[in-house]
């Protein structure tokens, strides 16, 4: 019988195993994959190592940034070489206002020439300006804020590309609350929505993100090897299928192959939907609401075109898409974006897919051949790609659907006290939330005085 059982080898999963083990407890981790990881995925592309997954960190919360320098990866932080970025409207590009979220709608001269609002969407804009805000009681969508502080022009150009991209759904559907808590703190100030984001002091001017330039699987596997060295014992290709909780105490995890695992304690570290599986039979309510939260699939497309072939691009870092029939949601354009992923051929990024539109279901072939067709029309591209790579993610990215949060506390409310939950899935889904939340899993099951299995107490982290 070991201490605690994780569930699941993605960053939050590998933060609470290690953090576990730099406890004093023995801790055995269980990922269903064949590497660690999960939507950390780096691969060698071009002759460079390219994130196909997530690939950078936001540097205004610290938890990543920190954990690299810890693990002695601090050199190898870099940040953008650029900071613009467009729009791909039915006009072309467009570019955006520097920090458009944080300085909704963006500053007025950049707004203006970006001609991405028409004469009436700029005027609709002054309405905010001139009526006080107050904040909703309750939990709202980001689009009812936007649209009703700075009108339908703003929401549908600018920050439902954006964060709707961003978070691969619509902002119909996604929570304020959830993901975008600041707009709620402009609108308590009383001063309409970009005077009250000023106010608050979102934004700031030195770099937004951050990134490895071995990439973001150097993260990883510098994180594994610490708590493999702490005393970690890692099993890959191990899917668990479902946890009982016995009168007994503790849990009995059954795998696929039919093994049982028991421990003390258990930290589920899976997408929702595997959690809700996994907890159907012990915590039949939590599963109910865990299998609520619906994941977004994603195809991330690669690909390598000559030098010469991307020499007359704007400088910038890419683009996101307005018009909902493009296949393409955005465009990142690696090579202009980082300085350690300069060189020839030059490498671009897409991505396909989003909640309620997933990608279609072709071949990895034809789906590489439609995107170059698209990133042609929207860059005027005249030569064939030279290297491409396809990437799918069955799980991309979690939809924070109004009323999110409330969801979240009953389902940690309703699993059983020797199990915890953690991920992208709960309270955020960037690298430092999802390594909060791992961590924050392990100390809630270190909280169980049974969670030290063999008698031992453990020792601080």
């Amino acid at each position: 019988m070991t201490d605690v059982v994780v569930i699941g080898g993605g960053i939050a999963g590998l933060a609470a195993a290690d953090h576990l083990a730099r406890s004093g407890v023995d801790v055995l981790l269980l990922e269903a994959g064949d590497k660690l990881g999960g939507n950390v995925h780096t691969v060698s592309f071009a002759g460079r190592p390219l994130d196909l997954g997530a690939e950078m960190m936001v540097t205004q919360e610290p938890t990543a940034g920190e954990l690299c320098r810890e693990l002695s990866l601090g050199d190898k932080l870099v940040t953008p070489a650029q900071d613009r970025s467009f729009v791909w409207t039915r006009r072309g590009l467009r570019p955006l206002p520097t920090n458009p979220i944080a300085r909704m709608p963006g500053r007025p001269s950049e707004l203006v020439g970006s001609r991405l609002l028409s004469p009436l969407g700029l005027l609709r804009c002054g309405w905010d300006v001139i009526v006080p805000s107050r904040a909703p009681d309750a939990d709202v969508s980001i689009a009812a804020i936007v649209r009703s502080r700075l009108g339908p022009q703003v929401l549908e150009q600018i920050v439902d590309p954006l964060l709707g991209g961003v978070h691969g759904g619509r902002c119909d559907t996604l929570s304020a609350r959830a993901l975008a808590p600041q707009l709620l703190a402009a609108l308590r100030t009383g001063k309409g929505l970009a005077r009250g984001l000023r106010a608050v002091g979102t934004g700031g001017d030195r770099p937004a993100f951050a990134t490895l330039s071995g990439g973001l699987g150097a993260l990883v596997a510098a994180l594994g090897a610490r708590a493999q060295t702490c005393g970690v014992t890692v099993r890959l290709e191990a899917p668990a299928i479902s946890l009982d909780t016995p009168r007994s105490g503790g849990v009995v995890l059954t795998q696929r192959d039919g093994d049982t695992v028991r421990a003390a304690a258990c930290v589920i570290a899976t997408p929702a939907g595997a959690a809700a599986r996994i907890l159907a039979d012990s915590a039949p309510v939590a599963a109910a609401e865990l299998a609520a939260i619906v994941h977004s699939r994603a195809v991330v497309v690669a690909l390598a075109y000559p030098s010469e072939a991307l020499a007359g691009l704007p400088a910038g870092t890419g683009f996101v898409t307005s018009e909902e029939e493009r296949l393409v949601r955005a465009c990142t354009w690696s090579s202009s974006k980082w300085r350690h992923l300069r060189g020839d051929p030059a490498i671009i990024k897409a991505f396909v897919g989003r909640a309620a539109m997933p990608p279609p279901a072709i071949s990895d072939r034809e789906v590489a051949s439609a995107v170059h067709r698209e990133l042609a029309c929207a860059l005027g591209l005249r030569h064939q790609p030279v290297e491409e790579r396809v990437h799918h993610f069955a799980a991309a990215i979690p939809q924070y659907r109004v009323g999110h949060l409330g969801r979240v506390a009953r389902i940690e409310a309703g699993v059983p006290p020797s199990v915890a939950v953690a991920g992208a899935s709960y309270r955020g889904v960037g690298l430092s939330a999802c390594l909060r939340s791992g961590r924050a899993a392990a100390e809630r099951v270190l909280r169980q005085p049974a969670t030290t299995a063999n008698g031992r107490s453990r020792s601080p982290a």
